[in-house]
């Protein structure tokens, strides 16, 4: 049962299936509520210094609400964590927040201030939670992070010989070092092509992230991360 409950093989699974969660949400969030992201706040940052260098202070006005959105969710998510048994259960949480924000939907319409609120505080919560898997940092809800992490991985592992002879650096990475990033990423890709055809085809397309955050949690529970 190595290969379902060894750190590496755990670790894997679920990089992947929050990767698949975190890009899911993010292209549901960018293509319902008017271009902004949920919990890409690189992207919303520099659209936020676009708006108001153009004086497009409406745009500027919802942009900055996300952002607030997810430094508050942030906060709250840091307190949270801290006072969770297990990191199972913030995803739990996160689930609860993503069905708040389909039925804010369902009831109401288009409310962008009310769903970028609950998607930007379940996108906080899924970094601020789980972000060690069998011991290596990796986080799932942003991907240029985790590209720099493989590159340099892969250079670390299988590069060394550019390495000027005798120079000092880093002991080499263990392949677990290397493939948690990229597979992360890759799974963030894959997630954001299901959300775009989530989005053309389902009344309610969060529901199919809100069963991944939950069958990560119940595989964290029935198999707890020692290095989380």
């Amino acid at each position: 049962m190595s290969w379902v409950t060894g750190p590496a093989a755990s670790g894997l699974r679920r990089v992947v299936l929050l990767g698949l969660a975190a890009g899911y949400i993010e292209c549901v969030g960018f293509t319902q509520l008017a271009g902004i992201f949920p919990g890409i706040m690189t992207g919303n940052t520099v659209q936020f210094g676009m708006a108001m260098a153009q004086n497009h202070w409406a745009r500027a006005l919802v942009v900055g609400l996300a952002l607030l959105f997810f430094f508050v969710g942030a906060l709250l998510a840091s307190v949270l964590r801290q006072n969770l048994k297990r990191p199972a259960f913030g995803l739990v949480v996160m689930a609860g927040l993503l069905l708040g924000a389909t039925v804010v939907r369902s009831v109401w319409g288009v409310d962008t201030h009310a769903e970028l609120a609950l998607l930007a505080f379940a996108m906080a919560l899924q970094g601020q939670t789980v972000s060690k898997f069998g011991g290596v940092s990796v986080q799932t809800v942003v991907a240029t992070n985790n590209l720099l992490k493989f590159a340099d991985g892969l250079v670390g592992r299988y590069l060394r010989r550019l390495r000027p002879t005798g120079a000092p650096g880093p002991a080499r990475p263990s392949f677990t070092d290397v493939v948690l990033p990229g597979s992360a990423w890759f799974g963030y890709v894959i997630g954001a092509a299901f959300g775009a055809f989530a989005v053309a085809g389902m009344m309610f397309p969060l529901v199919v992230p809100m069963l991944l955050l939950v069958g990560v949690a119940v595989d964290l529970l029935r198999w707890p991360d020692a290095g989380a």
